[in-house]
């Protein structure tokens, strides 16, 4: 690392009823070999009493406390605004960095000015926190649907991830992110969409950082541990958002022409949607917000202009139906 200086890094961890697992990520960001400056945790208006356990646990740790939900985009905006560091390391609560997590990252950044994001290996723990080598996620890929999944999620931890990998952008999970990089592609002052509130908010980050130049870097030496416990992934609720905020992302992103090129994987990206509304009627709700948002969204788009044309690396296909590890086939 160079001598001239030392960059500096804040953790931020955006809780709600994480009683179960932020005492352990505390701890993990206590044994980091390179200390953060300062650590901020806003608390989302928990009622498990997560945050009275940080105060008493945790005295030295920043904590905020929201009157009310504000979502994981608003509450990582609300720690972001307070931090005067080079870096910021976005935490899961339940993602538990090895002691050389962030020192990893810091290491790989010396000498490259461009890269502004990085995100180790993210190893899943399973729910009788067993530890099988299955990836949770080696940063985030977008398929030629727009479609937006942990790359190599599910699968088989074999060995062949394991260099250094430039990608589309960093799981949140576990991100390490560049303030001057956070800056510059915020016009709104915003660094994450609060219109999102979650999900995808990642995604439309890591867009919006290529469209202007910046670098996202996969480490493979910084391993993280991801229970992946907060998150009711799967619900109505998280399909609502995820399909709308799939929508914003296009319009805040990407010019017409461009989007024409890959049309039959998002038709058919919409067709499979279609399908499911019967199942999850939500969905229904998501695309009437994503209509009435769009002239926001493009109207987003237009005022941060691009400095590199090149498109993102777009997956071929729509994304569905990528392979997911049984237990039974980890032990076999």
């Amino acid at each position: 690392m160079s001598a001239n200086k030392i960059p500096s890094v804040t953790v931020v961890i955006v809780t709600w009823n994480s009683i179960k697992d932020i005492a352990d990520c505390l701890k993990a960001v206590e044994k980091q070999t390179f200390l953060p400056k300062a650590v901020i945790v806003v608390d989302n208006n928990s009622s498990d009493g997560t945050p009275d356990l940080i105060e008493r646990n945790f005295p030295e740790v920043k904590l905020i406390r929201n009157l009310k939900n504000e979502g994981f985009a608003k509450g990582n905006n609300i720690a972001l605004s307070q931090c005067d560091t080079d870096w910021i390391l976005l935490l899961n609560p339940d993602a538990f960095p090895s002691d050389n997590y962030i020192e990893r990252l810091i290491e790989f950044t010396d000498g490259k000015e461009k890269i502004g994001s990085l995100t180790g290996k993210l190893l899943r723990i399973r729910n009788d926190d067993s530890d099988f080598d299955i990836i949770d996620s080696t940063g985030i890929e977008i398929f030629t649907s727009r479609r937006v999944r942990d790359r190599d999620a599910g699968m088989i931890d074999d060995g062949s991830r394991n260099k250094p990998e430039r990608v589309f952008g960093a799981c949140a999970a576990a991100g390490l992110y560049r303030m001057d990089m956070m800056r510059d592609i915020s016009p709104d002052g915003q660094y994450f969409a609060e219109c999102f509130f979650s999900y995808y908010e990642d995604a439309d980050l890591a867009w919006r950082a290529w469209r202007r130049d910046w670098e996202a870097w996969f480490i493979p030496e910084a391993i993280c541990r991801h229970r992946r416990g907060g998150s009711p992934v799967g619900s109505p609720f998280s399909r609502y958002l995820t399909h709308r905020n799939r929508l914003w992302l296009i319009a805040r992103n990407e010019p017409l022409l461009r989007i024409l090129r890959h049309l039959p994987a998002l038709m058919l990206h919409e067709l499979l949607m279609l399908l499911r509304i019967i199942r999850y009627p939500a969905l229904i709700k998501a695309v009437m917000e994503a209509l009435i948002g769009l002239p926001r969204a493009i109207k987003y788009r237009k005022s941060l202009p691009d400095t590199d044309p090149t498109p993102p690396p777009f997956v071929p296909g729509v994304g569905f139906g990528i392979p997911d590890v049984k237990e039974a086939s980890r032990i076999q």
